[in-house]
């Protein structure tokens, strides 16, 4: 027999939390990444063809972060709508 307890509504709030997160952090790479790339106009050589490469990535793990942390939070908003409908339907099988 299995015993847990959830407070779905929380779960879903901390889902609410992660997405104003996800994009807050997004936008502050994205304008990160666009000075970081802006470099390029004035400055040339070896030097700044290894920056240009440390950049890269850079920007390549910051998009998988992006996708861990989009993933994080579509589960957490399953988990608290499914924690939430399976509640509501059990408390529905014993309305008298």
């Amino acid at each position: 027999m299995s015993l847990f307890e959830v407070d779905s509504e929380r779960v879903l709030a901390t889902a609410a939390t992660a997405s104003r997160s996800v994009t807050v952090l997004g936008g502050e790479v994205d304008q990160l990444l666009h000075h970081l790339r802006t470099l390029n106009e004035c400055w040339r050589g070896s030097a700044a063809q290894n920056f240009t490469a440390v950049v890269d990535d850079w920007e390549a793990v910051q998009r998988r972060v992006h996708e861990s942390l989009d993933s994080i939070k579509e589960a957490l908003q399953l988990a608290g709508r499914q924690y939430s409908e399976v509640e509501e339907a059990n408390t529905r099988l014993f309305v008298r």
